[in-house]
């Protein structure tokens, strides 16, 4: 007997089925590119690799493995279609992720003179190994990398990679992972305490901005306990900084 629930995890739509789960995550772009009425001009190769770094670290923070990507292009196929559909294989390939089958669109019925991109990510995970729900008292809470956005994405060392968030997702140490979006961290943390039904008694440092938007998944919170702090140093190279404790 097959026993299918359909419930939303933060921004993601989760499917269980008996003892697999089936992780929906998204992003979309709009106004970055190389076309006329573009706000920040960026080239594509850009536009494809982060707007799937986005959709794909949501899903990989909560464990899942992606198998299908839909692209929805707000664009031509030739030659910005081609470009960016170029970038978003190759950021898959560099990061090992294979197996995955593609899918999508493009606008061929009308000239466009803006960028627009959607990636839609379908990702597959035993229930048992997913990433949620497992925050406990005493646990702590840290940052990975620091908030960036628009043109400071371009020029930091401290943005996390796709390849970092494939870390993430296969430290063992690490036992929740919530990616910062564009309302910044200390939302974050509100819906972190809003889903473990818990406290985080935060500590944040003067430096860092907890209400800045955290651009393209730039910065990642990781709930993790104190001794396993030094081993996800290790492994995953980008500063982390203490945000505070679960009680």
């Amino acid at each position: 007997m097959v026993i299918t629930l359909i419930k939303r995890y933060r921004d993601l739509i989760i499917i269980y089925e008996n003892d697999v789960a089936y992780v929906i995550s998204c992003d979309s772009l709009g106004a970055i590119g190389n076309k006329k009425n573009d706000v920040l001009k960026i080239d594509e190769d850009i536009v494809g690799r982060t707007t799937v770094k986005v959709a794909l670290s949501e899903a990989l923070c909560v464990g899942a493995k992606p198998i299908i990507i839909s692209d929805t292009l707000s664009v031509e196929m030739k030659p910005t279609g081609e470009k960016i559909l170029s970038s978003i294989k190759s950021e898959i390939d560099e990061n090992g992720l294979s197996g995955i089958f593609f899918t999508g669109s493009t606008e061929e019925n009308f000239p466009t003179s803006m960028t627009g991109i959607g990636i839609t990510v379908i990702a597959k995970a035993n229930i048992a190994d997913l990433k949620i729900n497992k925050v406990k008292k005493g646990m702590q809470v840290s940052l990975l990398g620091y908030p960036h956005v628009g043109n400071e994405v371009l020029n930091s060392k401290d943005v996390l990679q796709l390849n970092d968030y494939v870390k993430i997702s296969n430290c063992k140490e690490i036992i929740e992972a919530i990616p910062v979006g564009s309302k910044g961290i200390k939302y974050e943390i509100g819906i972190l305490e809003k889903i473990s039904g818990l406290n985080v008694e935060a500590n944040f440092p003067q430096h860092l901005d907890v209400l800045k938007s955290g651009g393209p998944s730039t910065c990642c919170l990781v709930v993790h306990y104190e001794k396993s702090i030094a081993s996800i140093k290790k492994l995953i190279d980008k500063p982390i900084t203490y945000i505070g404790e679960i009680y």
